[in-house]
């Protein structure tokens, strides 16, 4: 029999005894229910015996089936307008690789280095870093990850055995995973966390907000990484070969194009109206849908829609919606509240900068268990917000740590963003520990840090 399907009878089993289980004490019936839910929509999302997107589809509706909220309740979470951000956000990593300064940027990087492994990983990293905070993070790795490799193969890096080719993978894929912290642009994760506070308990964070939180993190995190990974894995040769072709291209590129023009011109107005919402009122979703409709503008074409639409994460879109709509249910059947008044009471005493790191901390250690940030921020968001109503605190103050450390997938390349380098072959799953767990604790103690002196200077306290 096959073994997907062994899996998902098994999981069905497990969770029909839950079913007909007596209903702890303090919650209701549906608030129960709604916990099983998440819980088998987690446990889907981490085996994938079902297809992603479809289950995420199928535990939207079952609520409304199994009669513990209406449909139209159900699909009005669903169709969150987080998801029309991060469409935006995905025309907009098409156009900037479209537009041919990706290129650029790299190929500039290379040059600075002037050949030095070590200064090479440095630049490119702090490229990552930059690109990240705007753009998503998968299709800044994509961009980078093939001049890596024609790097590591240039200089004769064996897969698997270089340390320099375990340096510059990893190094990739924590500069993105880091940068993608930086403003809300940067990561899906950040803009549904901040949807789910505005839907949950009216907060509402500005990209601003976010910004002055999180791109301290970065400009912190980021070069300390590079710092921690060539000391762990320092590069066995002391000059690069191949960076004389480098200059050659990039000399050839010339002065900056106009498909280049272009797409600086419109990303340099998207950003001054991201930045500016708490002005002209827009909302952050809908001014990112108008500016990345410029894009495809006849005479831009920067995006084209038969040939690029295929590029666009539909099933990422899906996904998120799902969380959002599954998130919103535990908050609204009381479930959320009962898992916080069970499951995190005994960390209501304790002063507030331990308990942000407490939050980092276990955020950064899920990921281990569950490899999949939407379900971390759907299950746990809900519960920190009753949390904090019970501390009498800003909801803020504990889910944006959340929010940041659940793309700190640091420790395995478990995340889609480090498997995109993992599959290059340089490095094992192993190899990522070492670095990541030094990153990983220095992260858990800048975070409530810059939380509580940043977000006293911006009211969150």
């Amino acid at each position: 029999m096959n073994k997907k399907l062994l899996y998902l009878i098994g999981i069905v089993l497990f969770f029909g005894i839950l079913w007909l289980s007596p209903v702890p004490e303090g919650l209701t019936k549906e608030g129960y229910y709604s916990i099983l839910i998440i819980m088998a929509t987690v446990v889907i999302w981490v085996t994938e015996v079902l297809p992603i997107a479809f289950a995420g589809v199928f535990f939207t509706v079952l609520p409304a089936v199994l009669h513990i909220t209406p449909l139209p309740k159900m699909m009005a979470n669903f169709a969150t307008p987080v998801i029309f951000f991060v469409f935006s956000m995905f025309i907009m990593s098409v156009a900037f690789n479209n537009s041919g300064f990706s290129r650029r940027i790299v190929l500039l990087a290379s040059l600075k280095s002037k050949g030095n492994p070590s200064k090479l990983l440095l630049y490119l990293m702090l490229a990552s870093g930059f690109l990240s905070c705007i753009f998503a993070d998968i299709p800044v790795m994509a961009v980078m990850v093939p001049i890596a490799a024609a790097i590591l193969h240039n200089n004769n890096c064996e897969k698997g055995k270089s340390p320099f080719g375990q340096a510059m993978m990893i190094g990739l894929a924590f500069a993105c995973l880091i940068g993608g912290v930086g403003t809300p642009a940067g990561s899906a994760m950040n803009i549904l966390t901040m949807g789910m506070l505005k839907d949950m308990v009216h907060v509402d964070i500005t990209f601003l907000e976010w910004a002055c939180l999180g791109i301290p993190l970065v400009c912190i995190l980021v070069p300390l990484s590079w710092f921690v990974i060539v000391k762990v894995y320092k590069p066995e040769m002391r000059f690069l070969v191949g960076m004389e072709k480098a200059e050659e291209e990039y000399r050839a590129l010339g002065a900056l194009s106009g498909n280049e023009k272009k797409f600086l011109l419109i990303l340099t107005v998207n950003v001054i109206v991201w930045m500016t919402d708490s002005v002209h009122h827009l909302p952050l979703p809908v001014a990112c849908v108008l500016g990345a409709t410029l894009f495809l503008l006849p005479g831009i074409d920067l995006f084209d829609w038969s040939k690029d639409n295929s590029k666009i994460g539909w099933e990422v879109l899906v996904v998120i919606g799902a969380a959002n709509a599954l998130g919103m249910l535990l908050w609204e059947q009381g479930a959320a509240s009962w898992i916080a008044s069970t499951c995190l009471s005994g960390v209501t005493g304790a002063p507030l900068w331990l308990l942000i790191a407490v939050i980092a901390a276990f955020t950064v250690a899920v990921h281990l268990l569950i490899p999949v940030n939407t379900a971390i921020v759907a299950v746990l968001l809900p519960a920190l917000v009753a949390l904090s109503e019970t501390m009498g605190v800003n909801a803020a103050i504990l889910a944006i740590p959340m929010g940041f450390s659940v793309s700190a997938a640091l420790l395995l390349p478990l995340d889609a963003v480090s498997l995109v380098s993992y599959n290059s072959g340089y490095y094992q799953m192993k190899d990522m520990f070492k670095p990541g767990i030094f990153v990983s604790i220095v992260w858990i103690i800048v975070v409530p840090v810059l939380m509580l002196t940043i977000g006293e200077l911006l009211n969150l306290l």
